[in-house]
This record gives structure tokens, sequence and C-alpha cells, in this order.
């Protein structure tokens, strides 16, 4: 225990001035309630004019107004291998395309936004635009652009200008992919090309040599016809004989079927010349190289026309994809806003009437425990001890 000397010279019990603290230290619920109940006008009172308070300085904030864009992400197109690939999220990826330094720095430039937030650095420009903006993608995979700004027709301009920078966007893109794919293919097509001329020169040059040009039909169907020309010669040399024994060699009859005869015998000799002598001759030596022969430039004349064909069909479809620009699938786009969305004055005023509540709560129990009559006893028991000190 220790005494404490006042100014006038009294000598106090420390304990005695500074009270006796323990039932400050327990927290007595229900007598804090009816504290807070016998003073509940006061409260009230705090609370409607922290509600006043909060909702007239909302009246100071400048009004904002929101526009919105939705878009629908166009769906990949898959074929072959591509169908057991797993592909990105088409939201996730399309929410990347409008979030881009590219798509950003579009807008500000179609939008005129360096007169409208008073600078010409890019990286304030997009500081400041990105302030504005606000995109998500929901669970439909829809992305909505939000733009919130001062004045309704700036919103509504500056969210219409992100689909128009988006469709850019992907024109380049599909532009860039198109001239690539037309590199790629021109020089291949223009190799396969060549050749393809080459073959068919080679077969040309194959059939001229072995006057061969379909080896197997024209073997089938030469000695066919030789053997039906033989057959008419043979008749008609029958004829004659039959005829030349009873007229003479004038006779018109016997001089026509002479010259039946002689025709027969020379077109006998043409087709046994194209298929290599003989029919037994070309059967059995001549023809079995002269066939192979022409059947390989044949075969090398269809291997370059198919990949030929298969590289004309690649080049054209990537000439019809620089001319195609995907489309941006607009689900909803961006209306005039006719309503304030900032500041939401009602939820201003109703957390000023909490806050008042609070406020005035604090002052009812503050006052209950005296807090005022503590702290300048505790203070004056401070000063007390450390003059003792002394």
């Amino acid at each position: 225990m220790h005494d404490v000397i006042a100014k006038d010279g009294s000598v106090t019990d420390d304990n005695a001035l500074r009270g006796d603290d323990s039932e400050y230290r327990e927290v007595n619920l229900s007598r804090m309630i009816l504290s807070l109940w016998t003073r509940r006008y006061f409260i009230l009172r705090c609370a409607l004019a922290g509600m006043l308070l909060v909702y007239g300085m909302s009246w100071l904030i400048t009004p904002k107004y929101d526009a919105e864009v939705e878009l629908m992400p166009p769906t990949p197109k898959q074929t072959g291998l591509s169908l057991l690939i797993p592909t990105r999220n088409a939201g996730d990826q399309y929410l990347g395309e409008v979030n881009s330094r590219t798509v950003t720095d579009d807008v500000i430039a179609h939008q005129h936004l360096a007169d409208y937030f008073h600078t010409t650095r890019p990286s304030a420009l997009r500081r400041a635009l990105r302030g504005m903006v606000k995109i998500e993608v929901d669970k439909n995979q829809f992305v909505t652009v939000r733009v919130r700004a001062k004045e309704p027709d700036t919103a509504l301009r500056i969210a219409n200008e992100f689909p128009a920078a988006l469709y850019r966007l992907n024109d380049a893109i599909t532009l860039s992919e198109a001239e690539h794919q037309l590199r790629y293919f021109e020089a291949p097509l223009e190799d396969e090309k060549n050749q393809l001329a080459q073959a068919e020169d080679a077969l040309r040059a194959a059939e001229q040599q072995t006057g061969m040009v379909q080896p197997e039909t024209q073997v089938r169907l030469g000695v066919s016809a030789i053997a039906d020309l033989k057959q008419q010669l043979a008749t008609r040399e029958e004829l004659l004989a039959g005829l030349e024994t009873g007229r003479t060699s004038e006779n018109p009859q016997v001089v026509t079927l002479q010259s039946q005869i002689a025709s027969l015998e020379t077109q006998i000799a043409r087709l046994q010349a194209q298929t290599g002598g003989t029919a037994a001759a070309a059967n059995a030596a001549k023809l079995p190289a002269l066939a192979m022969e022409v059947a390989r430039r044949e075969r090398d004349v269809k291997f370059h026309e198919a990949l030929f064909e298969i590289l004309s069909k690649q080049y054209e479809n990537a000439k019809v994809d620089e001319a195609y620009s995907p489309p941006v699938e607009l689900v909803d786009r961006a209306v005039l806003p006719d309503e304030k969305s900032w500041p939401p004055r009602k939820l201003f005023a109703l957390g000023g009437l909490l806050l008042g509540a609070l406020a005035g709560a604090l002052i009812v129990e503050l006052q209950r425990i005296k807090l005022r009559s503590r702290i300048r006893t505790f203070l004056a028991g401070s000063a007390g001890a450390s003059t003792v000190g002394r």
C-alpha cells in the first residue's frame, strides 16, 4: 500500500484515490442493455442524424452511369484429331482478348480518350480506362463488359466500342493466320505443279515411244480386234476363191473383195504393230516391259495429280480465310443508361443509420461506465505516484 501526498499536503490512500475497478472489469450485460434501453431515444436521434448526414454527403458525390455489352464467344470448329484434344474455355479466352492491351489501345484511339482523360501517356490512359471498365464471364460463358462514366453518352460510346475493337483484333489475327498459310502452301503448290507437268511429259514420251496408251486395255482390245479382222479376212478370202473359179480378175465383185482383203490386212498389220508385233510375240516378249513403263509413268502422274489437288484445296481455303473475318456475336448491345448506378444513396442512408445508432450506443455505454471521471482519477493517481517517487 502506498500513500499519495496531494497538492494541499494531505495524505490519501492510493486505492481510495483510484477506486475499486473490480466492477468495471466484468461486463454486466443486463446492466448494459438496460442502460441502452433507457437512452433509446438518444440512440435513435444519433441514428437519424447519421442517416441524414451520410445521405446528404451522398448528394455531393458525382453520379455515374453504367452501360453494358454482353458478348457470346464463337464456337471453335473442331475436325479430325482436334476432336480428341481438350480445348481451352471459350469464355476465358474471349475474356483475355477483351482485356488485352491491343483492345484497350484500340478503344482509346477510336474514342479519343486522351482528350477525355487530359493526358497523353499511354500507361495513364490504360489505367484510367481500366478503372472505368469491369469485364466478367458468367456461368453461361457470356462475356459482359460494363463501363461506368460520369456522362451516360460516354459510357454508351465506350461500351459499344469494345465489340468493334474486338472485331478488328479478330480480323487482324485471322488475316495474319491466312497470310501465313498462303506463304506455307504457295511454294509447295508451285513445286508440285512443275512436278506434275514433268510427269505428264514423261508419260506422253513413254506412250509415243511404245505406242501404247492403256497397255492392258489396249492389248486386250487389240488381240480381240485382230482375231475379228482375221476372221473377216478368212471369210472374204473364201469368197474370193469361189469367185475366181468362174470369173475373171476384172469382175467387179472380185475387185471389191480384193480391195476389202487388202484393207483388212493393213488393219491387222497396224494393230499388230501397236501391240508389239503379233499377239503371241507381244505377250511373250515386248508387252510386259512396255506395259510396265507406261504404268509407272501413269502412276507418277496420278500421284502428283492427287497431291496437287490437295495443295490446291488448302491454298483456296487459305484465300477464303483471308477474306473472311469471324463475327463478334452480340447478345446485348449497350443502350443509353437512364438511371445512375453510383452512388447508391439508399444504401448510404442505411449505412449512415447503422453507424449513427452504433455511435449513440457507444456514447451511452461510455457515459455509463463514467469513463471521463475514471480517466481524471487515473491521471491524478499517476501524477501523485510520480510525486511520491521523487
